[in-house]
């Protein structure tokens, strides 16, 4: 997901990059609780006939389950901003606080569009300056980073 606030005229702004987030924390919990609930009700009744060996292995696999569901909604909840000043941009990524932060002088900067590697993966955009480079946006989607390339575009100044 992309949200871009570009002035035009002066051809600087923020953009700021998410992943897709299809489902949300309380949805993620809400399946928990039911599978939960299921695995539950599935395990008693095996308990009540003598197999409660069944029991720790449900826990063991809905921990299993919600830890994995933890590092998706957390991965899903990190950002990257791009700020487009007149004479720096600047790169910030992190999940709720930036905790990375780049700054390249703008008249060094470049942003690079690579080719896909295969059909069905994106291109690859990326600022580079000095001999370092930067990935922009890893986790978009093809649609997503076209549109990247698209907010990229307005805030590169047209050459005369």
């Amino acid at each position: 997901m992309i949200d871009a606030r570009i002035d035009d005229k002066s051809h600087t702004g923020q953009i700021i990059l998410k992943p897709n987030a299809s489902f949300s924390w309380a949805a993620n919990l809400y399946l928990l609780y039911s599978l939960m609930g299921i695995s539950l009700a599935i395990g008693i009744g095996f308990a009540t006939m003598g197999a409660w060996m069944i029991l720790p292995y449900s826990v063991l696999e809905l921990s299993t389950l919600a830890v994995c569901i933890y590092v998706c909604v957390k991965n899903c909840n990190r950002q990257e901003v791009i700020t487009v000043h007149e004479h720096e941009v600047r790169v910030e990524k992190g999940i709720r606080t930036p905790s990375e932060t780049w700054n390249f002088h703008r008249l060094w900067a470049k942003f690079l569009v690579k080719p896909a590697k295969h059909p069905w993966e994106g291109q690859t955009v990326s600022i580079a300056s000095h001999g370092k480079e930067l990935e922009l946006g890893s986790f978009l989607s093809r649609r997503d980073k076209l549109q990247l390339i698209a907010c990229l575009k307005r805030v590169v100044p047209p050459t005369s």
